[in-house]
């Protein structure tokens, strides 16, 4: 992964993490949806936050299976995504 991607994945993942923060106290924004998709992006530019994540799915089974499948999901619809973006070229 180039810096510059690495960069971005790193400002993505932090502007949703403080998003999600804001919306625990806020009850318009789903506060834990930020903060999940913020580690997610979190976890694609920083090592650290990956491994930690590991550690957090061991730890917590139940909902680590449950974040597995959300990446699956996210991934399945990126590479959806991708096909549609080069069939219309």
């Amino acid at each position: 992964m180039g810096k510059l991607s690495r960069i971005k994945w790193l400002v993505i993942g932090t502007a949703f993490v403080l998003l999600g923060i804001v919306g625990l106290f806020l009850p318009i924004l789903q506060g834990i949806l930020f903060i999940v998709i913020g580690v997610l992006c979190l976890a694609k530019g920083s090592a650290a936050v990956r491994s930690q994540k590991m550690v957090f799915k061991k730890r917590f089974p139940r909902i680590g299976e449950k974040m597995t499948y959300l990446e699956q999901k996210a991934r399945a619809w990126g590479k959806k995504r991708r096909a549609k973006k080069i069939s219309k070229k």
